[in-house]
């Protein structure tokens, strides 16, 4: 079993703050019309694997489910606590480095038809693999064209060798050997011909950054407003992320304060069923078994204990839960309608939902609870003290934001890299197929 990657523990959060906001349904909490009646939303029977013999929580209201949460939750202090404040200034650098992907992404290109292909050119082919003059799944590009850095090694090794000295409009067969843990039986080891066109080489014609490029690809007409509203934007998201910190460690304070008694492991299981089927389903969206997508997203080979930190997860989350309902109770926090549709509305947004299906998804309870745990989460970090961030923790910090450049990059390049897959067919099985 491996560790989970860096940031999957966001990852997980966010799957799981997704499967209660949108996992929900219960065959008992639906009128006769198929109306969502009030009841928990994020804790009903259908939300718990049929076979786990748990029985999760439901509530006729929201004043329900912090009446019953409340009474279980001993409240220690919560007003007052102290958090380190993370807010950091944006640097030139930071803002520098949005415009030059801005530019990169504007770039086009020349197709060289004339040149010699050399180590360091990116070409364009099209192939057709086969092994004992069988050809095989994802070894065709289908004559979509294909564009490989020469040197890169992405592909199996003596592939791109091959291909150095050729000019466009050769055709010729690159013979190459699948390594022997390549991960799939009809391949490993096996060695392949690939018949293999270069189309042409392709020279990169930068963009060029100027008032024009800015007007013509943005809502903004030079670069001076461009580059302010980088800024702005990245000032925003430093906020949010600092916040998100104050929130968290605050809310760790406060759970840590109180003394939780009766903590339902029907709810928890429910949950973590739940998040469990929601991860499942993402899994069977992008085409890929459960193991392989928990492996390749989370970090873990192994489903039993991935799914014991899932619920371990569940579990902390339902701690939360009851001690923001003694929070409401105790400080007379409550929730309106407006409030709440004012909630949904701000999350749909900010997570590319239409508002209509989130809500027919949601029973009311659950749309006033998510909303209600929000306000008093607000009021958590009024009533919190900021302190400044130490010098380890500013190092920390700004190590972690390199860490996520870093880690951006290699999404930017795997999403690059599985749109050209999606345009090519199966040339993205060969893409998986061949490299490596």
């Amino acid at each position: 079993m491996r560790r989970l990657k860096k940031g999957c523990v966001v990852v997980l959060a966010f799957a799981l703050s997704m499967a209660l906001m949108t996992g929900c349904g219960d065959k008992n909490g639906k009128d006769d019309t198929g109306k969502a009646t009030s009841t928990d939303a994020v804790t009903t029977e259908s939300s718990a694997d049929s076979n786990s013999g748990t029985s999760a929580t439901s509530f006729s209201s929201i004043e329900d489910m912090v009446d019953k949460y409340a009474a279980d939750v001993q409240l220690g202090d919560y007003k007052g606590i102290t958090y380190e404040d993370k807010t950091e200034a944006v640097t030139d650098a930071e803002v520098q480095s949005k415009v030059d992907e801005f530019v990169d992404g504007l770039a086009t290109f020349d197709k060289d038809t004339t040149s010699v292909a050399k180590e360091g050119d990116t070409v364009n082919i099209d192939f057709v693999g086969s092994v004992d003059g069988e050809e095989f799944e994802g070894g065709n590009s289908n004559g979509t064209g294909y564009d490989l850095v020469l040197g890169s090694g992405s592909f199996i090794d003596g592939f791109e060798d091959q291909i150095i000295g050729h000019k466009a409009g050769d055709k010729f067969t690159v013979t190459a050997t699948f390594p022997e843990n390549y991960g799939r039986d009809e391949l490993n080891g096996k060695e392949a011909q690939f018949e293999t066109t270069l189309n042409y080489i392709k020279i990169d014609k930068p963009a060029t950054y100027n008032d024009e490029l800015v007007a013509a690809n943005t809502d903004y007409k030079t670069t001076a407003e461009y580059e302010a509203g980088v800024r702005k934007e990245l000032e925003q998201d430093k906020a949010d992320s600092a916040l998100a910190s104050a929130q968290n460690e605050i809310m760790v304070k406060v759970i840590k304060n109180a003394v939780i008694n009766n903590l339902s492991e029907a709810d928890v299981q429910a949950s973590a069923n739940n998040l469990i089927s929601s991860i499942k389903s993402q899994a069977e969206t992008y085409g890929m078994d459960y193991a392989t997508y928990i492996y390749y997203y989370y970090g873990y080979d192994d489903s039993d204990t991935f799914e014991e930190y899932a619920k371990s997860i569940c579990e902390e989350a339902q701690k939360e839960k009851m001690v923001m309902c003694a929070i409401a109770k105790k400080e007379n926090i409550t929730i309106t309608d407006e409030e709440t549709d004012a909630y949904l509305n701000d999350y749909a947004t900010k997570n590319s939902i239409d508002v209509d299906s989130l809500k027919s998804t949601l029973t009311d309870v659950e749309c006033k609870y998510n909303a209600l745990a929000k306000k008093v989460m607000d009021f958590l970090v009024e009533n919190a003290k900021a302190t400044e961030a130490t010098e380890e923790a500013s190092a920390a910090a700004t190590e972690s934001a390199a860490e996520a450049d870093s880690e951006s990059a290699d999404d930017q390049a795997e999403t690059e890299e599985s749109t050209e897959e999606t345009e090519a067919d199966t040339a993205a099985d060969t893409e998986a197929d061949a490299a490596e």
